[in-house]
Parts: C-alpha cells; sequence; structure tokens
C-alpha cells in the first residue's frame, strides 16, 4: 500500500496513470488534505510500505458547509514521528523551505526519507518520482 498527501488534480492524475505500472494488485490511496491522512494512517499505518507527502495543501475550503483547513505535509510528519519508523518517505514538495524541516523532523526519529524535486509541470512525475517509488516500494531502499 502506498499513502500519497497530494492535493493537485493534475499531478494525481500523474502519479496514479504511472503507478498502474506496478501492477493491478498494488493499492494506492490519495488524500487531499491532513486531518483525513492522519485519520487514515492511525488505523492503517501498518499496511503502508510507502508514504509520499506533498507540503502545500492550499488554502482553507467548505466541507459539510463549514471552514476546513487541508493542514499541510508537516501535520503528517509531525504525526509519524509519534510512531515507529515503518516505511520509507518521499517528499514531493515545490516548496523549497518547507521540505528540510519535515526531512529533519522524520530523520530525527529514524524514518527513512527522500526528496523529489517536482519540474516542469508534471514531467517530474515520471522522470523522478515514479523511479524512486518504483525502487522504494519494490525494495524498501535505495541502492547506492
Amino acid at each position: 500500500m502506498i499513502a500519497i498527501l497530494e492535493d493537485e488534480e493534475n499531478r494525481q492524475i500523474a502519479m496514479n496513470s504511472v503507478l498502474r505500472e506496478l501492477g493491478s494488485e498494488t493499492e494506492f490511496k490519495f488524500f487531499d488534505n491532513a486531518p483525513e491522512m492522519i485519520d487514515w494512517l492511525e488505523k492503517n499505518l501498518e499496511k503502508v510500505s510507502l508514504i509520499c507527502l506533498d507540503h502545500d495543501l492550499g488554502p482553507n475550503r467548505q466541507k459539510d458547509g463549514e471552514s476546513f483547513d487541508p493542514g499541510d505535509g508537516r501535520d503528517i510528519a509531525n504525526f509519524l514521528v509519534s510512531k515507529s519508523p515503518k516505511c520509507p518517505v518521499i517528499i514531493h514538495t515545490s516548496n523549497y523551505m518547507a521540505a528540510p524541516s519535515m526531512i529533519l523532523t522524520l530523520e530525527s526519529a529514524s524514518w527513512s526519507v527522500y526528496r523529489v524535486f517536482p519540474f516542469d509541470n508534471t514531467s517530474w512525475v515520471g522522470l523522478s518520482w515514479f523511479p524512486l517509488v518504483k525502487q522504494l516500494f519494490l525494495f524498501g531502499s535505495v541502492s547506492t
């Protein structure tokens, strides 16, 4: 199971497209906000073999007629440090200020963390994100 925090629909579409190459038995779940991902991870973290995190999740939005704060990727990082490291984490945010703090937070709790730099709209998904996802999903680490 791959859990992905990503709020941009065009990125989700690109990710979904390449993830199909892992085979039909591969499960992945997208979240566009931190609170729902945290709730889901509370119940399902043991089944997850890879976590992919964006940081910026957009402004508050309406949910059930009320203002809803989608949070950000740092909320997930802060949640994960309260858990024993279970799987690798890929940070794929274009927010160059937020990524280092997310990485340091997770690494300080012994999580294995990797960084992908988005570029050229969604080209990076197939060129740099998916090769890393495939390596980590299939082997659990990156060979050097």
